[in-house]
């Protein structure tokens, strides 16, 4: 089937489509999701920035040592799952937060039991951790501050976000992936209770969650969008057969009817435009099979008729020889000669309307070619000598069988040995010849005549049609058509070609 059917084309069009559809609302989509995780983002780290200027505020008020400052920093870090920097009024870092605690705690931590609470809290104790969180029995969340076993209940909102941040830190710490942080940072003023400014807190690095749910979507979209091209395609696969088959039954009956087959018409029982199609052109076809019935009839008919005064006319011109004096002998012998060429037409005219009439189709047989090809042979190699033109055979010992007229394939040789003697001058020489190539039979007549020129050959089958060198020579120009359609009925080929010397005709036959 080629590329350019529809067949390939629809179904091509409607998974194009599909991938188009899919593409246009994954991007908007996935645009809508990335803006708003962005959004949620910036309004985390700006939140979280702002409780933390209240913590530290404190601590600032009262002077805390820079231990102090620090190891509040790295807490708070740690609840916030963030990067926090200090500076003070001159916006010259005074503390930063030390990003490996948060993972260092995430992997001590992610997947120990409620058990294992008060080893935590001792680890907490000594300073070997500066802070914890942990599940309790009830699903809430702890937070241990550094150097006290004090158990302090999380808020709502840390309860929510800080084990999933928990068990992606623990994930990254242990298969040694680099953290994906979000690249949203805020800057809030620390103030005392005085309003006065003691500084800046600064929040970067905090969860990235819009990398990550776009990564899911995304991966989702391909997936939904995969199913749907194929779906499409299925679809448009489905469609395009029930187009298609209409249109495939439609060609075939066009090609049928180009073939010479006027009896093709289009089965198509649909009620939408193919059966309308279809119905047209069955209409068309018909109008068309009978006016070529028509006008083949008036062939055969008129060419019946003007056959029977053609036969008085020759008779009586024969008398009227007989008895003309010398000086009217030669108009009465041009006028034979011209009722001959009538008579010549009218018989190939009946010939050629009986070949392409469908009811007298041929009546395939199996024929033998030899004794056939030897039977033609003896009768123009007779001919051939009172002409001066020598006669050649060229058959192969082993039997050639075709399925076929024997009446009509010797009608078609008959033509082309006609023609090749007509035009083959005195000296020349004649071929006729066989041969079995495969499971096609060829034969062949070759002459060394007048040639065939270059700008006739595509119209030499045409009815009527005389090449440009044959005007000196008698002839109706319906030998070679009446060559052509008994070759066609018999479901074969017939070829001209130009030799160095004149002329050869190839007839192509399946053979049995």
């Amino acid at each position: 089937m080629s590329r350019h059917s529809i067949r390939w084309r629809l179904p091509l069009s409607y998974a194009a489509i599909a991938l188009l559809a899919t593409l246009a609302l994954g991007s908007v989509l996935l645009l809508t999701l990335r803006g708003y995780y962005l959004r949620v983002e910036r309004e985390y780290v700006q939140s979280n920035a702002q409780a933390i200027s209240f913590s530290l505020a404190q601590l600032l008020e009262n002077g805390s040592s820079p231990d102090l400052l620090q190891s509040q920093l790295d807490s708070l870090a740690f609840l916030s799952n963030t990067h926090v920097q200090l500076f003070d009024a001159a916006e010259e870092l005074v503390a930063s937060s030390d990003p490996q605690v948060r993972v260092a705690i995430a992997t001590a931590r992610v997947g120990e039991s409620l058990q294992a609470l008060d080893r935590v809290t001792a680890l907490v104790q000594a300073g070997e951790v500066p802070t914890a969180t942990l599940p309790t029995a009830e699903g809430a969340l702890v937070w241990i501050p550094q150097g006290s076993g004090e158990r302090v209940l999380l808020p709502e909102g840390r309860r929510r976000i800080v084990p999933w941040l928990l068990q992606q830190d623990a994930e990254r710490a242990q298969s040694g992936t680099s953290e994906t942080r979000s690249s949203q940072v805020a800057r809030v003023p620390v103030r005392g209770s005085a309003d006065q400014l003691l500084g800046y807190v600064e929040l970067s690095q905090g969860p990235a969650y819009a990398r990550e749910i776009l990564e899911d979507v995304a991966w989702g979209l391909g997936i939904a969008g995969a199913v749907a091209i194929a779906l499409a395609a299925v679809v448009g696969w489905a469609i395009s057969r029930r187009i298609s088959h209409p249109l495939g039954a439609l060609t075939q009956v066009t090609a049928a009817m180009a073939d010479g087959d006027l009896t093709a018409r289009a089965d198509v029982d649909r009620k939408d435009e193919l059966g309308t199609l279809a119905r047209s052109f069955n209409q068309m076809a018909g109008q068309v099979a009978e006016i070529v019935t028509t006008l083949r009839r008036f062939v055969s008919d008129a060419a019946h008729e003007i056959h029977t005064p053609l036969t008085a006319l020759r008779t009586n011109l024969e008398l009227a020889h007989q008895d003309t004096g010398p000086e009217g002998s030669e108009y009465v012998i041009q006028a034979q000669a011209q009722v001959e060429r009538l008579e010549a037409l009218t018989g190939g005219l009946l010939d050629l309307s009986r070949l392409e009439s469908p009811v007298q189709a041929p009546r395939l047989v199996p024929v033998s070619l030899l004794p056939l090809l030897n039977e033609l042979g003896e009768l123009y190699a007779s001919r051939a000598e009172q002409a001066g033109v020598a006669f050649e055979w060229s058959l192969p010992e082993a039997p050639v069988s075709v399925q076929g007229d024997e009446a009509q394939l010797k009608a078609a040789l008959t033509n082309l040995l006609d023609n090749a003697l007509k035009f083959t001058p005195e000296g020349g020489r004649i071929c006729l010849g066989c041969r079995q190539e495969g499971g096609t039979a060829l034969l062949w007549v070759e002459d060394t005549g007048i040639g065939l020129p270059e700008a006739d050959l595509p119209h030499l089958y045409e009815r009527f049609y005389r090449g440009h060198n044959a005007a000196p020579y008698p002839g109706s120009g319906l030998g070679l058509a009446i060559v052509k359609a008994v070759v066609e009925g018999h479901e074969g080929q017939v070829r001209a070609e130009r030799t160095e010397q004149g002329s050869r005709f190839t007839i192509s036959i399946r053979s049995l």
